[in-house]
């Protein structure tokens, strides 16, 4: 079997240009020096996952709030008029490096960067046929949401006594802000 040599793993072991912008225990936001356009950067977990499916839920979710925080410093360095956030999530769907990653790509239009997808009308009964299947499967799946922490259960529970304590709930205070 041959082994194929990993990009992002070369950038955590100093063998690569690349330059390092943000890192922490499980998180890190590079900007490669071959890009779709200047100021793209890229954000990957520490340890080696090869797609998203592998990728445990809490690493994906330090990955987004990184992606989120780096398209944010995108936007306003490179004053750019939006971001594409890309996964290529296998080899199918465009995948060069088996490391899971995010690409922010910042835009600006009239920039000639051709990442529109045209869509294509799908017939009623595959669409009936595609939405039972994966209900399904999802449904084997469980739960969707990440468990809460004890210490935002219990800054909610404090947050809901104080708000009952002022005799005003949230529908009262947004209804008072309509002119």
């Amino acid at each position: 079997m041959r082994t194929m040599e990993c990009e992002y793993c070369d950038i955590l072991s100093g063998k690569s240009k690349t330059q390092l912008i943000y890192e922490d225990d499980a998180v890190v936001v590079a900007a490669k020096d071959m890009a779709y356009t200047p100021g793209q950067i890229t954000v990957f977990p520490r340890k080696h996952f090869t797609i998203l499916e592998q990728v445990p839920d809490e690493v994906v979710s330090q990955c987004m709030i990184a992606a989120g925080k780096a398209s944010q410093a995108v936007f306003e360095v490179f004053q750019a008029e939006g971001t594409n956030i890309l996964i290529q999530n296998g080899l199918g769907a465009g995948q060069k490096v088996p490391h899971f990653a995010i690409e922010i790509v910042p835009r600006r239009e009239g920039d000639k960067l051709n990442l529109q997808w045209q869509p294509k009308e799908i017939s009623p009964d595959d669409l009936d046929i595609t939405a039972h299947q994966l209900s399904e499967e999802v449904a084997k799946l469980g739960n969707f949401t990440a468990p809460k922490k004890k210490e935002e259960a219990k800054e909610k529970k404090k947050e809901e006594i104080v708000e009952k304590e002022k005799g005003e709930n949230y529908l009262s205070k947004s209804l008072k802000r309509i002119p």
